[in-house]
């Protein structure tokens, strides 16, 4: 059994759309969907429980997060709903869908999808094929596509600037169908992007859950460096095709919303004294320019936050 774990947090149209599409996956393995609502705001658990109370009655079970632990998902129940105590973040959001996933006895693979994606109907099949033909991965990456732009990929992987905790994501100069040699790009990247992100079980139980350190941003370099510590590969898998609209609920450049632009830069540093202990010098120097670019904003709160980073 697969377990395809979705986060909603205010964004119930997008969430609703991801429901709708994974339901239309094809697959050799059965699979389930658990959306986890990260205490969003009334109405926004509100449209997507009415939804699938309209569409999925017999095939849904809605809980609390304080059931999940003792919570046994029903053959016949195709979705959890689950509305979690407060917002977690997105590693702490998620993995209060992971914990319930793990602990159902027929858990084989644990799906992380955001909720501002759309799947291809063979996105999971991909997926599987992948993990099935290559047991030493533990996380796997898909192939993501721009939303809007459903001809253009956005990324197979991402590499971090080690010196100053910086990422990127690679791969967009890639078409959707073309082939590659997956055993190159996957030397090439340090991690998979955390729009997708499907874990083995053997991985999650002797790695363990997301890191909750972070809230945004940073979680999957995380993960994936903890991965190869614990002696698992990286894969990619890159016939899995997911649609992703990037930035939904965040935000992006100057419309930034101030707590995703604080732990993008706030993390850099928790990365670096995790990972790259001799270089978070380095990281700490380099988040100047981004106070003198948030003083050039007229960021100043932000710009005063960052310079008590780099003094710490």
């Amino acid at each position: 059994m697969i377990y395809i774990v979705v986060l909603n947090w205010n964004s119930a149209q997008d969430t609703i759309k991801c429901v709708k599409s994974l339901l239309q996956l094809k697959s050799t393995s059965d699979f389930k969907l658990v959306v986890c609502d990260n205490d969003s705001k009334v109405e926004s658990f509100n449209e997507i429980k009415s939804y699938l109370e309209k569409f999925y009655s017999e095939n849904l079970a809605v809980i609390g997060e304080n059931n999940v632990k003792n919570h046994v998902v029903n053959l016949k129940d195709k979705i959890t709903l689950i509305k979690n105590n407060k917002n977690y973040g997105y590693a702490g959001g998620n993995n209060v869908g992971l914990r319930l996933a793990l602990n159902q006895k027929d858990v084989q693979y644990c799906w992380v999808l955001n909720n501002d994606t759309e799947v291809d109907s063979n996105a999971l099949i991909a997926l599987v094929n992948k993990m099935a033909s290559k047991p030493s991965i533990g996380i796997c990456g898909s192939r993501l596509v721009e939303m809007k732009n459903r001809y253009k990929v956005q990324a197979l992987g991402g590499i971090v600037n080690k010196w100053f905790c910086t990422t990127k994501e690679i791969g967009s100069e890639l078409t959707v169908s073309e082939v590659i040699d997956e055993s190159e790009w996957e030397n090439k990247i340090d991690f998979v992007v955390g729009a997708s992100l499907f874990f083995s079980r053997k991985c999650l139980e002797e790695v363990g859950l997301l890191c909750e350190d972070y809230f945004l941003y940073y979680e999957e370099l995380d993960y994936c460096n903890r991965v190869k510590q614990n002696g698992f590969k990286v894969g990619i898998a890159s016939q899995s095709i997911v649609f992703h609209e990037q930035g939904v609920s965040t935000g992006k450049g100057v419309t930034r919303s101030e707590i995703s632009d604080y732990c993008q830069v706030k993390n850099r540093i928790l990365v670096s004294k995790k990972f790259y202990k001799n270089k978070t010098i380095f990281v700490k120097l380099s988040i100047f320019l981004v106070v003198f670019n948030r003083v050039f904003r007229l960021q100043f709160k932000r710009a005063c936050k960052y310079l008590n980073f780099i003094l710490e």
